[in-house]
């Protein structure tokens, strides 16, 4: 229970925020989600009086809390692009539908913007998706000038507060005569093409413990409303091996390279690929989507989805700490006005790959505040941890506040190349 007391004069109104805060909890990105949690409480506005009180009334409180999934479904043919292309001659517009599906269990309100609002417009601006349900935003392309290449990025956030989903889109302004249809400059027409939509366009499992297998799901859409199509699914690449199809489940579960897929008209195919590292590195392979050709002259069309992962991950820990269920507890001992406390924390990285940890003191954890340096320091206060290796934190405080230090840790390897990509684009 929790008692606020305010006095109020004749004719006086006050407004009252209350702030739900769901507790924390942990859900694989690929897990199957359950129901959304319902909270409930209860707000009783009584008198305070010397004599026995009562409520004068009550206002329920109800709130949900789940998890937004989107699929982002785009053909799959705009996948050689790695974006969202768009062809249109000049004064001329391009409209493409790119379905939007919340898979989640939770009700979201989603902002859509693009920057370039000369060229590339976005309808709706503001979506409202239900949970379970699909709806489409037409992004369109007009060609103003003469620059024959436009880009820019579609912004899709989740109100209030995110998370954010960005979407490359790609304009090109091709020969043709205005007002009519422009088909791709490719090879084949776009009749040719299989409307194969896809919500990735590149599949990544990060750090995976050896011995282990990770999986994740690919969503494959057949969007004609007639034709069904046969598809073969085959993995190829350098580290094939440790990369899998995975098409059944239970006791006669098969694991293969290989498969062939038939999808109805307008129906979701879920496919499941399985990532299992055999060697302490980094592992690149491709999954081709193939359109099972009816004679051999028709080689039929090929899309390609990246896969890539690395074996071996970090595992950073704690030594000499009493450790409780949310975290661990360390005491600074002799705390007295105008003395230094100190204490010293044995971080190690029992893992098989270099860890990058950084060190924060929060003087509330709740709320972000990071404390102040003056009042407590750290030393050092971010480093990079080799496997099999410890580092001594240092912790120096000069008044008695609790604190809560929070180590945040992520893969070496990985920030490096995150670090390098970032060089090049800039």
């Amino acid at each position: 229970k929790y008692f606020l007391y305010f006095f109020l004069q004749n004719q006086q109104s006050f407004l009252v925020w209350v702030h739900f805060s769901p507790p924390q909890k942990y859900i694989s990105s690929s897990g199957e989600l359950g129901p959304a949690d319902v909270y409930s409480a209860r707000v009783d506005i009584e008198v305070d009086s010397p004599g026995p009180s009562h409520v004068i009334q009550s206002v329920a409180l109800r709130a949900r809390s789940g998890t937004p999934r989107f699929y982002l479904l785009i053909n799959l043919f705009d996948y050689l692009f790695a974006c969202c292309h768009l062809f249109t001659t000049w004064i001329s517009t391009a409209k493409q539908t790119l379905p939007l599906k919340n898979a989640g269990n939770i009700d979201v309100l989603l902002r859509l913007k693009v920057p370039d609002h000369d060229c590339f417009t976005v309808k709706p601006e503001e979506l409202i998706l239900k949970a379970g349900e699909e709806k489409g935003v037409v992004v369109s392309f007009t060609a103003q000038d003469t620059q024959k290449f436009r880009e820019s990025m579609l912004t899709i956030l989740v109100l209030p507060s995110g998370p954010q989903y960005e979407v490359m889109l790609k304009g090109e302004m091709v020969q043709g005569v205005s007002g009519k249809v422009v088909s791709p400059p490719a090879v084949l027409s776009q009749a040719e093409v299989p409307p194969i939509l896809s919500n990735k366009q590149f599949m990544a499992w990060g750090g995976v413990t050896l011995g282990r297998a990770v999986q994740q799901k690919l969503v494959l859409r057949n969007n004609s409303p007639t034709t069904s199509q046969q598809l073969r699914l085959l993995i190829r690449g350098q580290d094939q091996d440790c990369f899998q199809l995975q098409s059944s489940f239970g006791p006669d579960e098969r694991l293969t390279h290989n498969r062939e897929l038939s999808i109805k008209p307008k129906e979701d195919v879920t496919v499941h690929l399985l990532f299992a590292p055999t060697r302490v590195a980094s592992m690149l392979a491709k999954l081709e989507i193939k359109q099972s050709a009816a004679r051999a002259s028709q080689p039929g069309v090929k899309f390609t989805i990246p896969l890539s992962g690395y074996g071996g991950t970090s595992n950073v820990i704690l030594e000499e700490l009493r450790k409780r269920s949310d975290g661990y507890v360390a005491t600074l001992s002799g705390v007295q006005a105008g003395r230094v406390s100190k204490l010293c924390v044995c971080v190690r990285n029992t893992g098989s790959r270099a860890a990058f940890v950084k060190a924060v003191p929060y003087s509330s954890l709740q709320n972000r505040a990071v404390m102040d340096s003056a009042i407590m320091s750290l030393s050092p206060s971010q480093f990079v941890l080799k496997e099999r290796t410890q580092e001594q934190v240092l912790c120096q405080s000069g008044a008695a506040l609790l604190a809560t230090v929070c180590l945040f840790c992520g893969d070496e390897v990985s920030r490096q190349q995150f670090r390098k990509s970032v060089a090049v684009l800039i």
